[in-house]
């Protein structure tokens, strides 16, 4: 799982027909790493911090198998440093 900062929504021209009608979300990690997309099904704004469930986790989080990043928890108070 991946601790991060959501920095934007993400809206794509095209998607896979199994994804039409999922939010995007552009989440940057709290330690190294590249930001990454996720879906969110919490339907969290940019500047909340989240923890973000990924491979397998993240297809069983949001029931589609093509996912490898899910927005599952929403995080009120964080002392990690980046």
């Amino acid at each position: 799982m991946i601790l991060g900062e959501v920095v934007a929504k993400v809206w794509p021209d095209k998607i896979l027909p199994t994804l039409q009608g999922r939010r995007l979300v552009l989440v940057r990690p709290r330690t190294e790493g590249p930001d990454l997309v996720a879906i969110d099904p919490l339907n969290v704004g940019v500047g909340t911090v989240v923890l973000v469930a990924t491979d397998e986790a993240a297809a069983a989080a949001t029931g589609e198998p093509t996912a490898d990043a899910a927005v599952v928890a929403l995080v009120a108070d964080s002392t990690t440093e980046r």
